[in-house]
């Protein structure tokens, strides 16, 4: 189950094509935040511009105090400017924070979106290929890995463009030697920090891609727990998670020995050039060194190219040490692009609109349905008119569920048409026709109510007890400490199966579709709880076109007319 290095570096590694792809995806995520990166690194910028005042005055003030020999009270003026730089600074600080954090939150805002739009686009039945571990690693964690790269890298980038030039700008009339010094080293530090972070985007790359597997093998085997234990392989199961975990924990360590060898490569670096700026005024204030301006230099120039010197390299380390968000960015975004760039298997069709007799409401015509090379519907001709009670009914594999996603828009027919009152069926305009109630209804963590109100939020209270009574919830609900305000957990902890059904049946009613579509409704469920379940169900739909997927003799009964698929072709 783990992951090599080929797996995830070869396509990024020998084909650049792709991580120019992420970059440029990147690029225009950066549009939308546009105004708050500019307000973020006009911030950093403004800052820095102030560290050189607070040089600045530094310097004077204590020249003035050394050298002049001037009293407290004449520089009192100073000193309140200095205090106010150091305030002005603090300000900055907040606001490159804040602004920062705003780009960073639109952004996954935004990312997250586009995800969630893109799994309603896709449907259930492209969904269910993919882990769900995997699913909620890249919409939480990866999408979160985005957020330093817009905060932080990308305004450190404009300020590392601006900043640097105006200090070795403001330093040349001062002391051209040291902006020589400043002009020269500056540019190492972005020159090294790209050479040892080649391979940072490569071990992100590797820590996600690990991470992802890991997320999904572990929440599969996590929910199959009980499956697990009864065959006796939790133990080895466990094994191979902790082998998971350990293979996770060497891609980390890659990435952070990345982090700290470029680090520590910057730090020399600068830590260096300090060393030459301090060494130059230092020997020229005891005239030792009679090169460029040394021999006439001042305490007051001195301290200030002094100061700055460690100023200038800030924003080039600290754009050195965000090189590393960029890098992790780069990592997420291929496992988010490879979802976003997923399409549909629905087919792209003109919209096609037909005359339909005897009301009827839905119609198969000549529809088949292929997946590769294995066909599991055969020329389908069927047509459902208004008010129908209908049993679909056919062995496991005979086409029963493909046929209602085809009726549900969830997919697309290989050939043919389904028709939705004379139009083509789309997920959008099935969402708005037909009420679905799958076989394992999906009960939130919450409360009753708003369970049934799932699929029309804004419905009345009345409207609500009218579903709540006609389901039968009120007969259980009653005996719950808080009635229909009861908190249930995720899934219906606490409820019964037959409670479960109630609640998607009553959502199911309350969504007022002309079209109701059950699968397997009474699975599960004993013989008196499939009795009144269908009873509920005559109550609530008795005026509703009615579809139940069904293998129940009990609900086949109960049904004015029976669809028979068998291997895929219509019997009746």
């Amino acid at each position: 189950m783990q992951s090599t290095n080929s797996e995830n570096q070869v396509y990024f590694d020998k084909n650049k094509i792709r991580e120019k792809k992420c970059a440029a995806w990147l690029k225009q995520q950066s549009k939308t935040v546009r105004k708050s990166l500019l307000l973020t690194a006009g911030a950093g910028i403004f800052n820095g511009l102030l560290v050189i005042a607070q040089a600045a005055l530094l310097a004077f003030i204590l020249h003035a105090v050394i050298i002049d020999k001037v009293t407290l009270a004449s520089i009192m003026s100073w000193l309140a400017a200095l205090i106010g730089v150091f305030l002005l600074r603090g300000a900055c600080l907040y606001a490159y924070q804040v602004f920062g954090f705003e780009a960073g939150a639109q952004v996954k805002s935004s990312v997250r979106q586009q995800l969630l739009d893109t799994f309603l686009i896709l449907g259930p039945s492209e969904i269910k290929q993919h882990q769900s571990g995997e699913l909620a690693s890249v919409t939480l964690e990866q999408v979160d890995a985005l957020e330093n790269y817009f905060s932080r890298y990308l305004p450190q980038q404009m300020i590392v463009g601006i900043l640097p030039l105006i200090m070795i700008m403001v330093v040349m009339p001062v002391n051209w030697v040291v902006g020589l010094i400043f002009l020269i080293t500056g540019p190492l530090v972005p020159l090294f920090m790209a050479l040892v972070g080649m391979g940072a985007a490569s071990a992100s790359r590797n820590q996600f891609l690990a991470m992802k597997r890991m997320s999904g093998y572990f929440l599969d085997r996590l929910q199959g727990l009980a499956t697990l234990k009864l065959f006796g392989q939790a133990t080895a199961e466990l094994n191979n998670i902790n082998r998971m975990a350990e293979h996770f924990r060497e891609k980390t360590m890659a990435v952070l020995r990345i982090a700290f060898l470029s680090s520590a490569v910057l730090e020399f670096f600068s830590a260096i050039a300090v060393a030459l700026v301090a060494l130059y005024v230092g020997l020229g204030l005891l005239g030792e060194i009679h090169f460029g301006p040394a021999e006439h230099i001042t305490l007051r120039n001195a301290l200030f190219v002094l100061l700055l010197a460690p100023e200038f390299f800030m924003p080039l380390k600290q754009l050195a040490i965000n090189y590393h968000d960029r890098a992790a960015a780069l990592g997420a975004t291929d496992a988010i692009l490879a979802l976003l760039e997923q399409k549909p298997s629905l087919a792209v069709k003109k919209k096609v609109t037909l005359h339909l007799v005897n009301k009827q409401c839905i119609a198969f015509k000549n529809v088949t349905k292929s997946y590769e090379q294995r066909t599991v519907l055969t020329s389908i001709n069927l047509a459902i008119t208004q008010g129908e009670k209908i049993a679909l009914i056919g062995e496991s594999g005979a086409g029963k569920t493909t046929l209602l996603n085809l009726l549900l828009g969830f997919e697309s027919p290989s050939e043919g048409l389904v028709l939705l009152n004379g139009v083509e069926v789309t997920q959008e305009n099935a969402a708005k026709l037909i009420a679905w109630v799958g076989q394992n209804a999906y009960i939130f963590h919450g409360t009753i109510k708003d369970n049934i109100t799932l699929a029309n939020p804004e419905a009345a209270e009345q409207r609500v007890i009218e579903a709540a009574n006609a389901a039968g919830i009120t007969e259980f609900s009653q005996a719950l400490p808080e009635g229909l305000l009861t908190q249930v957990g995720e899934r219906g902890y606490g409820l019964s199966g037959g409670q479960v059904q109630r609640i998607a049946l009553a959502r199911a009613f309350l969504k007022q579709a002309d079209i109701i579509v059950l699968d397997e409704p009474t699975a599960n469920l004993d013989s008196t709880n499939k009795v009144l379940l269908l009873e509920v169900i005559d109550d609530l739909f008795r005026d509703k076109t009615l579809i139940i997927a069904t293998h129940d003799p009990l609900v086949i009964n109960r049904m004015t007319r029976h669809i028979v698929l068998q291997q895929g072709r219509l019997l009746s």
